[in-house]
């Protein structure tokens, strides 16, 4: 019989030398940004056919992902990309559905993303390599009062590891092993695009009224408006900024009084918050952050400065105003 090297003396030598074709893997590399991206992109997309009514286009608006910690802790930095490269995704792919309906009709007024790190969903066990997308067309925000929770949440999700989606109803009590943090919250405002207004001319011969370039309307036509969303209310409303300077703060019995506050009742708002200002010299608007959580424009980060020594930052004419994740301010400066 000829002589074969014994079982045991094989496996010793991968012990003491061991073999170049065994890499070592790193569990939480193989969830990567796209890999998240693609399973949002890929829910999404499932809703737009369920949840269409005739020549109506409805979607799925509001999004949790769930990872595993270690991959939520290695990804988060990126989170704040993946969620603009998704809702682009998802405007691509709104665009491209058109000719199949006559409306798009969202139920929610903003795209929602939650991104919560948890070792078990649903029962089933949080592995670093799973990325679990949960949609609805509006209204999910776990963590709420109990007491004001329903029994039951409408959503969407993969089936095991397929690539089928199913509507299913989940206990509220799923997400209680989720660790949802607010820094992982983003709120973006939609942007679909629409046909531009038409505007009456004034009649031949009549004086057209100008006013000085690059400086604002009267005061009492509103230098700006911003439109206000609240996340955790999912309440919006808008504001007419006729002051040179407004506060923005929480809504709190003590600054009722004061006319030049923008008031958002939010837990998540600083008190005060952030300044706006029109610059007359300058001929341009600026804000200053004085929050300790986090205040962004046009997703940039505004460093945080003392209410006595604000720091004055560039406001864009349009802007994107996102305080502490929960609360979106759109800016819109009046002409």
């Amino acid at each position: 019989m000829a002589d074969q090297p014994s079982d045991w003396l094989s496996k010793l030598g991968n012990l003491l030398v061991p073999s170049s074709s065994q890499p070592k893997t790193n569990p939480v590399a193989t969830v990567s940004n796209t890999r998240i991206l693609n399973e949002l992109v890929a829910s999404f997309q499932d809703s737009v056919p369920r949840e269409s009514v005739g020549k109506s286009m409805l979607f799925n608006a509001h999004f949790l992902i769930i990872l595993h910690p270690d991959t939520y802790e290695a990804r988060q930095n990126a989170f704040p990309v993946i969620v603009n490269e998704a809702v682009n995704a998802f405007t691509t792919f709104i665009e491209s559905q058109k000719s199949n309906y006559e409306r798009v009709v969202p139920v929610a007024a903003n795209w929602f993303f939650k991104f919560g790190g948890g070792r078990e969903f649903g029962g089933e066990p949080v592995t670093p390599t799973d990325v679990k997308v949960v949609g609805a067309l509006t209204g999910i925000l776990p963590g709420n009062d109990p007491a004001q929770s329903p029994d039951r949440i409408h959503v969407t999700r993969r089936v095991k590891q397929t690539n089928r989606f199913e509507k299913v109803d989940i206990d509220p009590n799923t997400f209680q092993h989720i660790d949802f943090r607010e820094p992982g919250a983003f709120v973006v405002k939609f942007t679909f695009s629409t046909p531009a207004p038409t505007t009456a001319r004034p009649p031949a011969g009549a004086p057209a009224t100008r006013h000085a370039p690059g400086l604002p309307r009267s005061l009492g036509a509103g230098l700006a408006q911003i439109n206000h969303y609240i996340a955790e209310l999912n309440k919006e409303d808008s504001y007419l900024m006729r002051d040179r300077e407004i506060v923005v703060a929480r809504k709190e019995p003590d600054n009722q009084h004061f006319p030049n506050y923008l008031l958002l009742e939010s837990a998540y708002v600083s008190n005060p918050h952030a300044r706006i200002r029109y610059n007359d010299e300058m001929q341009a608007f600026q804000i200053a952050s004085f929050s300790r959580n986090e205040t962004r424009v046009n997703e940039q980060l505004i460093p945080r400065s003392e209410p006595a020594s604000p720091q004055w930052y560039a406001l864009p004419d349009q802007a994107q105003i996102l305080l502490n994740s929960m609360v979106t301010l759109t800016f819109q400066r009046h002409d």
